[in-house]
Formats: C-alpha cells, structure tokens, sequence
C-alpha cells in the first residue's frame, strides 16, 4: 500500500516537473537587462520614412489600427525590427492608461512577428493604444538608445454567440 502511494507521488512529481520545464521561458541570450527574442522569425515591412529621434533615425512600422474578438489573447499585429536598422528593438503595446499587453524580447534587424500573444483579455470597446520601440545598441551588453511610439486603434469585437 505503501509502495502504491509512493509510485503515485513519484508520477504526480514528474509530471508536474515536466509541466514546469514546458512553461519556461523560450531560450534567450543574455543582453544586459533584455534579451535576444530568438522565437522571432524573418520579417519584412516597407518602411517609409524612418522617425526622426533625438540621435538619429530609427526605422519602424507604422500602425493605423488592429482588431480582435473579446476573450482572445493572440493579436494579429506586425511587430518586428524592420531589415534597415542598426540596432535591436524592443517591442511593448501598450494601452493609452499605461496598460502592458505585450512585450517582447530584443529583435534583431529583420525579425520579428504577425501575431503576438497578449499577457491578458479585453472587452469589447475601442481602445487608443502604442507599440513602443525601444533601440538598443547592438553590443555585448545591449544598452538603451533612443526609442519611438507607433499609435494605433484596438477595436475588440463582442464574442460571435
């Protein structure tokens, strides 16, 4: 009986630690306090006209509004670093109250997403948001340059019944 209740929590032991292996974070490389977001995958957008920073130009895609159904948590939106730059970009949307939905790890030139997945739900409503771009040099120890806002519209639909 014993032995019996033993196994059982062995089993319930190594399922949890297999649980917990598959949720930890994606593989990273160090970078000062941010990271190499190695999941991101090629990426391409045509970039206009670069936003003028007090250091220079940064080029970053440009957003007119994005939209979801209510209780998803994946947004179909380009985020990336576009092939231009010289630097890493940090992504971060966030909502105009300051709210964080995403954030992603340091991109590389030519890196980046279609879709993101969003640490939380909204209701329906239309909400004012930013993608904010971080720049960090590109050295052993990544460290803050000059950053930018792309404003966008988040319209959340109400769920299909």
């Amino acid at each position: 009986m014993i032995g019996c209740i033993l196994v059982v929590f062995l089993l319930a032991l190594a399922v949890a630690a297999g649980v917990l292996y598959a949720r930890r974070p994606a593989e990273a490389q160090p970078g000062g306090n941010a990271y190499v977001d190695q999941s991101a995958g090629d990426w391409e957008v045509q970039v206009e006209t670069p936003e003028e920073t007090e250091l220079g130009k940064m080029l970053i895609p440009g957003y007119g509004g994005a939209t979801m159904r209510e209780g998803d948590t994946t947004l179909s939106l380009r985020v990336g670093n576009p092939e231009g730059n010289t630097c890493y970009l940090k992504a971060t949307l966030q909502l105009e109250d300051g709210t964080v939905l995403y954030e992603s790890g340091l991109l590389e030139p030519g890196k980046g997403f279609e879709q993101i997945p969003l640490n939380q739900t909204l209701a329906a409503g239309v909400y004012q948001a930013a993608v904010h771009y971080q720049g960090y040099a590109m050295e052993d120890q990544p460290q803050a340059m000059n950053s930018c806002d792309s404003a966008l519209t988040l319209t959340v639909l109400e769920q299909e019944r």
